[in-house]
């Protein structure tokens, strides 16, 4: 999924939350306008994407926000885990 600037509902959350970008699966993955070209945060999103592809739309949200019950947004959150290293080029199956 390629990312897309932020329509104006979702700009205003990712400004007023400090996020760069944000999945939203089946709607696809949106990304501040001045953050579009930032590779890694673009890894990090398409990540999520994918997630949401081998999960299927529901499991990702239910699961994701479970994580984020237990873990918060941080690395000890399992998807957020796979994310963060996706943005580091770090992915199991070989691909940056």
């Amino acid at each position: 999924m390629t990312p897309r600037p932020a329509p104006h509902v979702i700009r205003w959350f990712l400004r007023t939350f400090g996020y760069g970008g944000i999945t939203l699966p089946p709607l696809g993955i949106f990304i501040l306008a001045e953050r579009i070209n930032e590779t890694a945060l673009v890894r990090h999103e398409q990540a999520h994407w994918q997630q949401a592809q081998r999960m299927g739309v529901m499991k990702f949200y239910v699961m994701y926000l479970w994580y984020l019950l237990k873990f918060g947004y941080s690395p000890k959150h399992p998807m957020e885990r796979e994310a963060l290293d996706a943005e580091r080029g770090d992915r199991p199956d070989g691909r940056a």
